[in-house]
């Protein structure tokens, strides 16, 4: 039997969330969700999911549950749902930089109770992202993999060793999106020095970074392959990369992801 589902927080990521798993199979009927909002509960609504501004009503009705709301509002949302949540519960969160210590401690959930933190990113709205699940304790590989279903109705997902690992996956995935939105936004100003019209722009830049990812997907060579092999000796594509190199390209790479982890790791400190 497909367990019943909770969401407490309605936005944009639960949306995505919601939205995927109906498209994969997911019966409506079995998904629940509150949020303050009444637009973002009639939104949610036209997908054919239950809908309430009452968080009790999630964990009364729900056996896994999702905490999809920001960060720094998680406090204040779990305080009065703490001591409701049964063994039979399993607890996830989208919070950023939430670790699942501070989960237990304001939810009141023992240690023997299953909770699980989740990092997905942006492209999860439209069917496209990667998210990462771990949890402070063993979890049985099929559970694993239905959870993870949670998330892969809306991109892919897989599992990590440990909330150290989700540090890491914050940096590379979770604000990776970020990262090559500058790259692109980049290449379209120089583009358009370079004298080309800006609608000519986006649609050069958008369109080679699609088509890049999609070969590095599909490949099985890695990246640093497919870079040399359209590189010529002495090309065009030659002239640009060295002056990436100049600028020590990899290294501001790897001090940025650095920087971002370290960044999620105090905040969960916090």
């Amino acid at each position: 039997m497909t367990a019943h589902l909770g969401l407490i927080g309605g936005g944009n990521m639960a949306y995505a969330i919601v939205s995927g798993l109906i498209a994969s199979g997911y019966p409506a009927n079995h998904i629940h969700v509150s949020d303050p909002s009444e637009t973002s509960r009639d939104r949610l609504s036209g997908l054919g999911v239950h809908t309430t501004d009452k968080n009790q009503d999630i964990v009364a009705r729900a056996s896994v549950i999702i905490f999809a709301v920001k960060p720094q509002v998680f406090r204040a949302v779990g305080e009065p749902l703490a001591g409701q949540f049964s063994q039979q519960h399993t607890v996830l969160s989208i919070c950023a930089g939430i670790p699942i210590k501070r989960i237990r401690e304001v939810l009141q959930l023992s240690e023997e109770q299953r909770v699980v933190r989740v990092m997905p990113n942006t492209p999860c709205l439209i069917g496209e992202g990667m998210s990462c699940l771990t949890s402070d304790r063993p979890v049985a590989e099929a559970e694993k993999a239905s959870l993870a279903a949670l998330f892969t109705s809306c991109g892919q997902a897989l599992w990590v060793a440990d909330e150290e690992a989700i540090d890491a996956v914050t940096a590379v995935s979770g604000s990776g999106p970020a990262y090559f939105f500058l790259l692109m936004e980049s290449m379209m100003r120089s583009a358009a020095r370079l004298g080309l019209p800006e609608s000519v722009a986006r649609q050069l830049v958008l369109q080679t970074a699609v088509g890049s990812a999609l070969m590095a997907r599909q490949a099985s060579d890695p990246p640093a392959v497919l870079r040399a092999q359209v590189t010529s000796p002495g090309g065009t594509t030659q002239a640009a990369l060295e002056v990436f190199e100049e600028g020590d390209f990899p290294g501001l790479v790897d001090q940025a992801l650095i920087a971002a982890r370290d960044r999620a790791f105090a905040l969960a400190q916090d």
